[in-house]
């Protein structure tokens, strides 16, 4: 089993010196929308939120993936190069369709570096409504 990093891997001197590599890393998730049940609701899942990820040949994120809990929902496998901007940056950031059935969910997400590993999301509760 690969380690999993999170910002609370890192003490709290280290994150404060680190803080742009943790953010280029991490996965923040985002609802679009009110959750209810029985409509489609856009689940978007970014890395970084005020730092792009390096994208280039032999560095860059190469899968993220959205859990409910322990269950995993969707994932999506990126190819090197496809989300780039200037200066070899990207934007890694997917939206994921689901259609809620159930009360509560326990979002939380994971993006793979292919040099420095597994990262995870904070986890996200999202209450969701009775259909109108």
């Amino acid at each position: 089993m690969p380690k999993i990093f999170t910002s609370q891997t890192f003490s709290p001197e280290e994150r404060e010196s680190r803080k742009d590599f943790i953010d280029k890393h991490t996965p923040y998730i985002f609802c679009d929308g009110i959750p209810q049940k029985g409509v489609p609701l856009f689940v978007r899942v970014r890395v970084g939120s005020e730092h792009a990820h390096i994208d280039d040949f032999n560095h860059y994120i190469s899968t993220i993936t959205l859990f409910d809990a322990d269950h995993m929902l969707a994932k999506v496998e990126l190819a090197a190069c496809i989300v780039s901007a200037d200066e070899h940056r990207g934007n890694a950031e997917v939206a994921f369709s689901i259609v809620p059935n159930k009360d509560v969910y326990h979002f939380n997400a994971q993006c793979y570096c292919t040099k420095h590993g597994l990262w995870q999301s904070e986890d996200v509760e999202v209450r969701v409504n009775e259909k109108n």
